[in-house]
């Protein structure tokens, strides 16, 4: 038996034997499913990454809520008899220092000095304005400009954490600031009540316009416990709200990456197996119902277009220079047509 016969060693089958390809078959879809799983992916290991620190800032919030509350409720009488003890004191040294003139300059002079100390550190209450709305910017961005506004967001969100840190701090901060000023106000009425003949009254009473100044900004420009609440929320999700905007751009961030990588690993396999893929595209050509003979022409007309261009344009001038010479040598026939006829006529009329 030969092996035709027997069926071994048969030659594989060739273009012409192969079936007609599916016409559902889309294996792209599983480049899809992958790209989106790897965006999914990224946005889990960010939010893993920062599920940490949110935690804690969640429970810091809670905490500073009651710790401030707490914290100036118990300074609210200290600070009351601080007032009155320090508008004490500045009367007392007025007479002391015993001269108008001299007071008026201290009291400018403070005033001087009070308004770059106010540039220094504003002590406004909430510093922190920005909205934080991201949700259009990273819904809307180009994939190409995805780290940039990545960046953008993680600065915003930087000073929000910045802020929500500082106050954080404030319940402490608050109860320490109170005690500093008393033992401030108590170290200028010890001063006062020393030998008048080695204290600078001048002095004491640019001590004591300090400390009143101390007094004033004592609550840090938070007029409330709830401005305070307010302005850390803010901070708060402001934080939260960055933090979702990323987790979303990485997510997108990680499906374009994975996209490019697959066009690129496309574009290597079409060059490293060019034959297979112009045979798989001859077998689906042959199955189509109705093919166009012309298409091929017209791919080549595509890919020869420039050189097709240049040999048109040179024909359409090889026809206008032949019609340019027909043109030309017709009139000079018709001249010299009329050359010979005037001569004709001359010699006629000389017979």
């Amino acid at each position: 038996m030969t092996s035709a016969e027997t069926g071994a060693g048969a030659a594989p089958d060739g273009p012409e034997d192969r079936q007609e390809p599916c016409a559902e078959c889309d294996p792209g879809l599983l480049d899809q499913l992958k790209c989106r799983a790897k965006g999914i992916q990224a946005q889990a290991d960010y939010n893993k990454a920062h599920e940490d620190a949110l935690t804690q800032a969640r429970t810091q919030y809670d905490g500073a809520r009651s710790a401030y509350g707490t914290a100036r409720s118990a300074a609210q009488p200290d600070v009351k008899d601080l007032d009155k003890q320090i508008a004490q004191v500045i009367d007392q040294l007025k007479c002391l220092v015993d001269s108008e003139h001299k007071i008026r300059l201290l009291n400018r002079a403070f005033w001087h000095v009070e308004r770059r100390l106010h540039a220094c550190y504003p002590n406004d209450g909430c510093t922190f304005d920005d909205d934080c709305d991201f949700d259009d910017v990273a819904e809307d961005c180009d994939a190409d400009d995805i780290a940039s506004v990545i960046a953008g967001i993680e600065r915003s969100t930087s000073v929000a954490v910045s802020v929500f840190a500082d106050l954080i701090a404030e319940p402490a901060n608050l109860t320490k600031r109170v005690s500093d000023l008393q033992a401030e106000v108590a170290a200028i009425v010890t001063k006062m009540a020393s030998d008048s003949r080695s204290v600078d009254f001048k002095a004491l009473y640019a001590a004591a316009l300090v400390a009143r100044q101390h007094l004033e900004t004592i609550w840090r420009g938070f007029e409330h416990v709830n401005a305070y609440v307010d302005c850390l929320c803010r901070t708060l999700t402001c934080q939260l709200k960055g933090y979702a905007a990323v987790s979303h751009l990485k997510g997108r961030e990680a499906v374009h990456q994975c996209h490019k990588d697959q066009e690129a690993a496309a574009c290597q396999q079409l060059k490293d197996h060019t034959a297979d893929e112009v045979i798989a595209e001859y077998i689906r050509l042959k199955h189509e119902p109705h093919p166009d003979p012309d298409e091929f022409r017209e791919r080549a007309d595509d890919r020869h277009g420039d050189r097709d261009e240049d040999r048109d344009g040179e024909r359409d001038r090889d026809r206008d220079r032949d019609r340019d010479r027909d043109r030309d040598e017709r009139e000079r026939d018709r001249e010299r047509e009329r050359e010979s006829g005037g001569r004709g006529n001359r010699e006629r009329g000389r017979s």
